[in-house]
């Protein structure tokens, strides 16, 4: 048997058959919670691409599987990352039990999950554009509310998405074509900036940024949240596969000094838009632009202690923009009308404001949370490689947390008495979720040690680029 028919084929199948429990909804989010929970515990122990000895049976988990000629490759080094990815299925998952999200939420979630994984799995790493284009297409109707009546951004979402496949298609086959180092780089050019646009396009870089921002304003917080996260994420480990297949890309000086411009003005952008944001919900679409800078800094230092980093910031991205997305999920559907999204209104200090304040100074790099320890060494890092970007960096970082201390002064505000306080007690499941996301993101700040050789781990992943 092989890995990916566990992690790939298995959730697939699964995702099929949920669809036709799709009007089921605490059954269908039962099976995939714990579908993603044995799936999360078997990447923790089961030893991937070797042999598996129970009693008398003995199974051998195969680290490859053929398909049309393409590879499905999942090794031992994969292992931090499928816990990452179906932990944040278990997560999202639990977190939705309570919600009314359309029905196929669950069904379309688990398979884009599925086929995320296959993306960074699949060789040659061409073939992750097409995987990940049918994942955003399976997610259209998991964002779609059935009283839905603005799809400006969803719209939005999907053309530049879509407009990613050809560029990457076309440039990834251009390259292909080139065996070794080119001679001359100029001839390579045009194929290395329409793959690079393509990228642009998925992680949704300065200009392509705005439906990001848009998206949880017109279709349901969780759902945006989830789906954004995870196509950003694996964009991000597709986007390094390519740097590992062609890693001598990585030696053309404007490459490198272009991923550390566009990093830092993500920074620059988000700090200050965050100084004139007036609807709660946009603070999603900004926490992940302003991680994606922090990504695109990590992998512009051209080193292996960029990458180690970059992994490094993978636990407290997936785990902040879950914690954020699920407590915004929570106020907004509060049944109490006066617990309103948009700033200029009051709303009483909950399990549910602690958490969005604790996401977003994570995700902001605030000492003791959980993106500190990696984001001060991509900062010491960029430092000694160039100073303006480094200012650059650290002045998008302060108005950012900036922003933190007004969310801060909304968020606690005394409570009203003519407020009913939403049921959020540690009671339920929604408040024990928000309880050990908080805690989760204090244990990785206070002890990133215990992180450090997961990273490393996952590092020789990436063979070329740990050389």
């Amino acid at each position: 048997m092989s890995t990916a028919w566990l992690w790939i084929i298995l959730p697939l199948v699964s995702a099929i058959g949920l669809w036709f429990l799709r009007h089921h909804q605490r059954l269908s989010l039962g099976i995939s919670a714990g579908l993603c929970i044995f799936l999360t515990l078997a990447a923790a122990i089961l030893p991937l691409g070797n042999t598996l000895r129970l009693g008398g049976w003995t199974f051998e988990l195969a680290p490859a599987l053929t398909i049309l000629g393409r590879q499905l490759r999942l090794t031992g080094a994969d292992r931090p990352l499928l816990v990452l990815f179906y932990g944040l299925g278990t997560l999202w998952f639990l977190g939705s039990a309570r919600r009314h999200f359309s029905p196929f939420f669950v069904p379309h979630g688990l398979a884009a999950l599925a086929l995320m994984i296959a993306a960074f799995a699949v060789e040659p790493f061409i073939y992750s554009a097409p995987l990940i284009e049918l994942a955003v297409l399976i997610s259209i109707p998991a964002l779609i509310p059935p009283d839905q009546t603005s799809f400006r951004a969803i719209l939005r979402f999907i053309t530049l998405q879509t407009l990613a496949l050809p560029l990457l298609l076309t440039g990834g086959w251009m390259l292909g074509q080139i065996e070794g180092v080119p001679q001359q780089i100029e001839t390579v050019l045009p194929a290395i900036m329409m793959v690079g646009v393509g990228f642009a396009l998925w992680l949704a870089i300065f200009p392509f940024h705005t439906w990001v921002i848009m998206l949880p304003q017109d279709a349901p917080i969780s759902p945006s949240g989830f789906f954004l996260s995870l196509i950003s994420t694996a964009s991000f480990l597709v986007m390094l596969d390519f740097f590992n297949s062609f890693p001598w890309i990585r030696s053309i000086p404007p490459i490198g000094a272009g991923l550390q411009l566009v990093g830092w003005l993500m920074l620059l952008l988000a700090g200050l838009w965050s100084l004139f944001l007036t609807d709660l919900r946009r603070v999603l679409g900004l926490s992940l632009i302003f991680d994606t800078g922090f990504g695109l800094i990590a992998l512009s230092l051209g080193t292996l202690q960029g990458v180690t980093l970059f992994l490094e910031t993978l636990p407290a991205r997936i785990l902040g923009l879950f914690l954020i997305t699920h407590c915004l999920s929570y106020l907004q559907h509060t049944p109490n009308e006066a617990l309103p999204i948009s700033l200029h209104r009051l709303a009483p200090p909950t399990w549910a404001s602690i958490g969005v304040l604790t996401s977003y100074f994570s995700l902001g790099g605030l000492p003791l949370l959980a993106s500190f320890p990696s984001r001060q060494g991509i900062l010491f890092a960029l430092a000694q490689q160039s100073l303006p970007a480094l200012i650059g960096a650290l002045v998008g970082n302060l108005l950012f947390l900036l922003n933190g201390i007004r969310l801060f002064n909304y968020l606690m505000q005394p409570r009203d008495e003519t407020m009913v306080p939403p049921d959020e007690s540690l009671k339920t499941l929604d408040g024990w979720l928000i309880l050990l996301a908080i805690i989760g993101l204090l244990g990785l700040g206070l002890l990133p040690g215990v992180f450090l050789q997961p990273a490393l781990h996952a590092t020789q992943g990436f063979l070329n680029l740990a050389r």
